[in-house]
């Protein structure tokens, strides 16, 4: 039985009403866009008729699937929608939706897109058995998922701590678990989908860096909840964000596990 946890992402963990959230979700957009759009562009042409692009944040990734297929009905969800604009696209709907509560019709969609969306929902495993009913045979589903690991690998100790007390203080308050992307591929597979792929890419973070800068802001935003952790340093928050507001720390930031595969 899955625990529920007192808040979930967006209460007030990274909660659209922060004065920054949306410069930290666009850094993180302009950090994670390549990735998602050259996937997405690398897809085999097939016909497209319904498009799902689950927490979709700013719009970025449904704006390019309302331009890749012109021909489809893109659907856009989120819990909240301030963010999002769809005036340009015609072929482009956003919808509020809470996808561990409400549902679509079974064989849905010929594409779903979802990105760092599972990692944050204790009910995980569910929501990814909703997504794979909501797929249509021989549609794809295309799922990208943060990763912890390489953070274990930074040299700096400050940052290594600091950066792994993120998803400490995550896992704790709305049950984040960015060790389980690991074990995606296997979950797709489990749920009846064929033609599994995976792949994983790390950015840097620096100063100047989209990552850096989304980094920056995740810590400044989880910095109190951070200090308060065993073994961090009363200094540590405070210098992490000082060495990512400079040139000279050049350390990995969060991994992305991108997973691709078919009804």
């Amino acid at each position: 039985m899955t625990t529920r946890n007192a808040e979930r992402y967006g209460d007030t963990v990274f909660g659209h009403e922060d004065a920054d959230e949306r410069e930290r979700l666009e850094a993180l957009c302009a950090a994670l866009d390549p990735v998602s759009f050259a996937t997405l562009d690398a897809l085999p042409r097939r016909p497209v008729r319904r498009c799902l692009e689950l927490a979709a944040g700013t719009g970025s990734v449904a704006r390019r699937l309302a331009e890749r297929h012109p021909a489809a009905q893109v659907t856009a969800t989120d819990l909240d929608l301030r963010f999002l604009d769809a005036s340009d696209h015609p072929n482009l709907e956003y919808v509020r939706h809470d996808v561990t509560s409400d549902s679509f019709p079974d064989a849905s969609f010929d594409l779903i897109h979802a990105r760092y969306l599972l990692v944050h929902l204790p009910e995980r495993d569910r929501v990814l058995a909703d997504i794979a009913r909501w797929l249509a045979p021989g549609g794809r589903l295309v799922l990208e998922e943060s990763a912890l690991f390489p953070l274990w690998a930074a040299r700096d100790e400050a940052y290594r701590k600091v950066s792994l007390g993120v998803f400490t203080v995550l896992a704790e308050r709305i049950g984040t678990d960015c060790e389980w992307p690991l074990d995606l591929p296997y979950d797709v597979a489990g749920r009846g989908l064929t033609d599994v792929e995976m792949r994983i890419t790390c950015p840097t973070a620096v100063h100047d860096t989209p990552m850096g800068r989304f980094w920056r802001m995740t810590i400044q935003h989880l910095g109190p909840a951070i200090s308060a952790l065993p073994g961090i340093g009363p200094d540590d928050v405070t210098t992490v964000i000082d060495r990512l507001s400079r040139p000279g720390l050049i350390e990995p930031g969060m991994a992305t596990v991108t997973v691709t595969a078919t009804r």
